[in-house]
This record gives structure tokens, C-alpha cells and sequence, in this order.
């Protein structure tokens, strides 16, 4: 396997990053740390989240938008291996 380079390692670290701050960490934060769901008087459930969704679904929507860029790079950059005939 080749080595990883810069942009691979910001794509990885970054993107990943990312992702999983925004999925797992905040997830378990919500789990752990968050405000029980009680129901209101007409039995739907009010949920108040520790971190705003919106604030949540930015940090995986940055992280999937560094994949995206990172794959577009990896298209117009690389140029496609020749192949060998034998």
C-alpha cells in the first residue's frame, strides 16, 4: 500500500473527525449528560438536546463536505495507472 499523503491525511483526520465528533460524541454526550425526555400533557415527547441538532447536523454535514472535496481532488488529481499488457 502506498503511503498517505498531506491531503490524504487531512481528508482522514479532518473529514473523519468530523463525523465522528458529530455522530458518536455528541451521541453519547446527549446519552449520558442530556435531559430525559418527558412527555407533555398531550403525550408527545419534548426533547431538549444538549447540543442544538442544528449545531450537530452542521459538524457531519462539514465533515461529509471534506469527503466530498477530498474525492473530487482524488479524481482531477490522479492520473488513472497504464496498464501493462503481457
Amino acid at each position: 500500500m502506498e503511503q498517505l499523503t498531506t491531503a490524504d491525511k487531512i481528508a482522514a483526520y479532518v473529514g473523519g473527525g468530523l463525523v465522528v465528533l458529530g455522530v458518536v460524541v455528541i451521541g453519547l454526550l446527549e446519552m449520558l449528560l442530556g435531559s430525559g425526555h418527558p412527555v407533555d400533557s398531550e403525550g408527545a415527547i419534548v426533547h431538549e438536546a444538549l447540543v442544538p441538532l442544528e449545531i450537530r447536523s452542521y459538524i457531519i454535514l462539514l465533515g461529509l463536505i471534506v469527503w466530498g472535496v477530498y474525492a473530487i481532488y482524488r479524481m482531477v488529481a490522479t492520473t488513472p495507472p497504464t496498464e501493462v499488457s503481457a
